[in-house]
This record gives C-alpha cells, structure tokens and sequence, in this order.
C-alpha cells in the first residue's frame, strides 16, 4: 500500500502537516486563508449546516487548509489527483459532491490520493522526535537512550514510513501562505500509530485573540487527538 494511503484512511480522510502560519490576517470573519484564499466563518457554518452535523467546524476548515494547500504541492511537483480514488473516498463519508463541502473535500481527496509516494527517508530530526514521543506515551522506557534505540527504529520499515509521510507533507506546506483562525489552532492529524506510539501532524498554535502569525511547530511533543474523521 502506498504510504500517502494511510493519510487518508487514518486521518485526512476526515484530516498535513506542522504549518507555517503566515502573513498576520486579522479579519473577524475570517475561519483560515491558504494563500489568496479565504474560508469565511459564515461559509463555515453554512458547510456545517448542508451535512445536517456530519462533519464539525474543525473538519470544515482542516478541509479547506488541506485542499488548497495540496493543490499548490500538486502545482509544485506536478503530479495530477486522482479523482476516481477521491470520488470513493467522499463516497464512504456520504457527502454529496454537489455540496460546497462535498466539492472541497473531494479535491482534498483526489489531491492526497495523486501525491508522490512518501518514500522511507527520514533525518536523525524525525527519528528522535519519534523516540521522545515512544518515551512521552509510556511505549519506550526513559532509561532507554536515542543511540541504543535507534537501531530499531531505523529498522521498522512501518515507523520509517509513518515518518517520511509525515515528514513529506510537513515539508509541503512549510513555505505556503496560511493562516488559521485560534478558533481552530488546536488542530491536529493522526497520522498513524506504528508500534502504539501516535505518529501527528499539528496544525497551528494555542488560540489568542485574533488570526495571527504562529512559527513552525519544532520536531517535538506534538498535541495529542487527531482531527478525526469525517465527525471532527
């Protein structure tokens, strides 16, 4: 299975990356901007209200971030979606694609689903961020140091590729124009979980009062949850 596979199935198919919060965008009416694209609180609440309560506010706007920004990754590499993938995907959510929200979400789909295969590389950056993680769950013990466990980590062919894919789409939208509301700032993905040990991407920082600039998330503990599924 490609590894870009378990992005959807675990976690954008109702959730990319640590985001690069950018360019200080502080309109009250303003849910997240992707570049020159805005999501509207009231465009929010009216895809909230078209699917009767099946996807929340969080999974509205985490949609949107994810399908704009994998549009200017797709335009970045120059692969094409798969739009016979996505259509199936949106299917199991039962959203109808005539909907503002069935639309975004099969983009987001069809996108995700076209992405180059996330490979097995990873840096020494990715593997520690997952031991400190292995010892923060309780799945590894603190007495165990990097160096006498990296070996098996680099070895695990599943926690090489949770991290390339969560590495991969972390690199995609570091330098992407994006902004989110503190409303929706404790977003976070699951990306997997190999070896019982959550594997997530962050999205944004702690709310405050307005939409503002946040830095990169470091390669540390990130927030516990995922955005869930289509129910966020």
């Amino acid at each position: 299975m490609r590894t870009h596979r378990r992005l959807i199935t675990v976690a954008v198919a109702g959730a990319l990356a640590a985001l690069a919060l950018a360019g200080c965008r502080s309109a009250p009416t303003a849910a997240a901007y992707v570049g020159d694209e805005r999501l509207t609180e009231a465009q929010v609440t009216d895809m909230v209200d078209s699917t009767g309560g099946k996807i929340s506010r969080e999974g509205v706007v985490l949609s949107f971030v994810l399908s704009e920004a994998c549009k200017q990754f797709a335009a970045d590499k120059g692969f094409q979606p798969n739009t016979q993938q996505g259509a199936q995907a949106l299917a199991s959510e039962g959203l109808d694609q005539s909907t503002e929200i069935g639309r975004i979400r099969l983009e987001m789909h069809s996108c995700i689903y076209g992405a180059p295969d996330a490979g097995t590389k990873v840096s020494d950056a990715d593997l520690h961020w997952f031991y400190e993680d292995a010892i923060r769950v309780g799945a590894l013990s603190p007495d165990v140091t990097f160096e006498q466990v990296k070996p098996e980590i680099v070895g695990s062919q599943e926690i090489v590729q949770t991290l390339a894919l969560r590495r991969m789409w972390a690199d995609a939208t570091t330098k992407q124009d994006i902004s989110v509301s503190p409303r929706y700032r404790s977003l976070s993905i699951s990306v997997g979980s190999p070896k019982n040990v959550p594997v997530v991407l962050q999205l944004g920082d702690s709310a405050n009062d307005s939409v503002v600039d946040a830095p990169t998330p470091a390669p540390t503990q990130p927030a516990a949850g995922g955005a869930g599924a289509v129910q966020s």
